[in-house]
This record gives C-alpha cells, sequence and structure tokens, in this order.
C-alpha cells in the first residue's frame, strides 16, 4: 500500500496482511496473472477475478492498539470501470467479515463485460466496522474507518485504440466531392469480417472542422458517442443483412471485424435471432439505429 494522506489514528502496515495478486479468468479458460491488460476482450467476454488475502488478526490488533476481543474488521473489494485515473462507475462491492476465526478470505467476482469500458479497477479495502469498547488514544474508533486500502487496474484490450484515427484535409482527400464537407469519415470495406478490427476500420477527422476536432479531442462525452453510433450502425446494418450473417458471427476469429460486430449484436440485441434485426434494419431503420445508442453509451474512447 502506498500511502498519499496522514491518517488522524493508527493504520495497519502491510506487514499484517498478506493479498496475493490479482488472477483472472476469461471465458472459463484457465486462471492466470493479471496483467496491465485484458487482450482480446469484448462486451460479451466472461471474466472472473479471484484474489486470496489473509490478515493477521493478532498483528492488526496490536498495531491498532485495540483487544482481539474487541477488534471488528470487514475486507471490501470494489470492482470500478470507466476512462482516466479513477472509476466513472462502480459496478460490485463485496463485503467480507474478518475475524480471528476467519482472517483468510478468497475473493470471487465476475463483473458483466457489457457494463465495463477502457479500464478495470480493482480496489480492496480494510475497514472497522463497529467503534471498539476498548482501544488505545490513537486507535481508530469510528465505524468504517479506512485502516489499509490497494488498487488494481488494468486495461481492456490492451493500450491500443479501438480502430486508427487519422486527422487529415477532406478537401485533399476527396477533392470537390460532397464528402469534403463531412466532418467524419469512416473508411471501412463490408464483407472484411474475417479482418483483423483495428485494421478494417478507420476513422477520418476533418482537418477543416477544428472546433469539432479540438472537441472531440477534449473528450466531449455526446461527440463521441455520435460517432461510435455511426461506426456501430454502419457495420451492424450491412452485417444483418448478409445472408449467412449466423455463420459470419459464430466462425469469426477472435479480434476480428466479424467478432466485434457479434459481440455488439449480442450487447445491444441479447438473444435476438438475426433474421429478426435483419427485418428491423429493413423495416424499421430508424428504431434500429436508436437501439445502437445501447453499445454507444459503453463506450468512452474511440
Amino acid at each position: 500500500m502506498t500511502r498519499t494522506v496522514a491518517f488522524p489514528f493508527l493504520t495497519l502496515p502491510d506487514s499484517e496482511i498478506n493479498a496475493e495478486p490479482w488472477s483472472i479468468c476469461v471465458n472459463g479458460g484457465e486462471s492466470i496473472p493479471a496483467a496491465e491488460f485484458i487482450a482480446d476482450w469484448d462486451y460479451a467476454t466472461q471474466i472472473e477475478l479471484t484474489r486470496n488475502v489473509n490478515v493477521s488478526f493478532e498483528g492488526a490488533a496490536a498495531s491498532l492498539g485495540i483487544p482481539p476481543r474487541d477488534l471488528e474488521l470487514a475486507l471490501l473489494v470494489e470492482v470500478g470501470t470507466g476512462a482516466g485515473r479513477f472509476p466513472r462507475t462502480v459496478l460490485i462491492c463485496e463485503r467480507f467479515p474478518i475475524s480471528a476465526s476467519s482472517g483468510s478470505i478468497q475473493v470471487k467476482l465476475a463483473p458483466d463485460s457489457a457494463k465495463l469500458s477502457s479500464f478495470i479497477f480493482l480496489t480492496t479495502t480494510l475497514v472497522l466496522t463497529a467503534p471498539p469498547a476498548a482501544s488505545g488514544n490513537l486507535s481508530p474508533k469510528l465505524t468504517n474507518s479506512k485502516l489499509w486500502s490497494e488498487r488494481f487496474m488494468t486495461r481492456l484490450d490492451g493500450d491500443e485504440p479501438r480502430f486508427p484515427i487519422e486527422i487529415a484535409s477532406f478537401s485533399s482527400l476527396f477533392g470537390n466531392l460532397p464528402e469534403s464537407r463531412a466532418p467524419w469519415y469512416v473508411s471501412w470495406n463490408p464483407g472484411d469480417w474475417n479482418r483483423d478490427f483495428h485494421g478494417a476500420v478507420r476513422l477520418y477527422l476533418n482537418k477543416e472542422f477544428p472546433e469539432f476536432v479540438e472537441r472531440l479531442q477534449s473528450g466531449d462525452a455526446f461527440l463521441l458517442q455520435s460517432i461510435s453510433v455511426d461506426i456501430v450502425g454502419q457495420i451492424l446494418e450491412k452485417l444483418v443483412i448478409e445472408e449467412d450473417a449466423q455463420e459470419i458471427i459464430a466462425n469469426a476469429p477472435a479480434g476480428s471485424l466479424g467478432a466485434q460486430a457479434g459481440s455488439w449484436i449480442r450487447l445491444a440485441w441479447p438473444g435476438a435471432p438475426i433474421h429478426t434485426l435483419k427485418q428491423k434494419a429493413e423495416s424499421q431503420p430508424g428504431r434500429f439505429r436508436a437501439c445502437i445508442w445501447a453499445i454507444a453509451e459503453q463506450q468512452d474512447e474511440l
């Protein structure tokens, strides 16, 4: 634990807590040490996060100046997500009582990938759960006093962007064609479903709209979602009208355009058959595109 503040009461040194590193199991596979990023992640990925934490109860009592019989502790574990240095949303908060007879805790958490974006933040905190009947002058006395804390974060799908983004002069790209007046343009080829997603899609931003580019670079949430809706909408509208759309999704290699499109479909329309989505896209294109916002809301960045 790295201390960044001076607490007005005694806290626990790292020596009294044995917190094993986090492990991760992806899609039912082997549990491996959690690294700086989770490769080949998408919104349909099944994730299980585990770790063992052992608290030396007698040692904790001595460090806090509280008799063991009067000490009540709990381990709090939070799973947060979002872009930036701190989580935007806390998805899971589990509480594990700690006592002299149960100082070892096995943590198992399964966050919903459909609600994840950019980073997973895992915060482990040891707190006081009740005011002690007897204690020293510097002992913690208030319920939920933070005694020890540690945070681990991992990025989803590595630290690469979801696809390349390029700022260009559309007048140079398109000359006098109508496309030159568009603020952005998505370059991709329908049918390249087995191609790597990062190489199959490229977003061009028109440098002749400097205010637009500046807003996007500053992280304007609504603008990011609007562009995401356009990109995801274009891809899904083409996929669902393919005669073999179901086979394309089922056979798409991990990390491919088809695999990513399939995960978007499962996120927006869980359990819906492809033929139903095809009918919706053809007969109610406005409602089909409106549903794409359910996907865009889960994405904090492009």
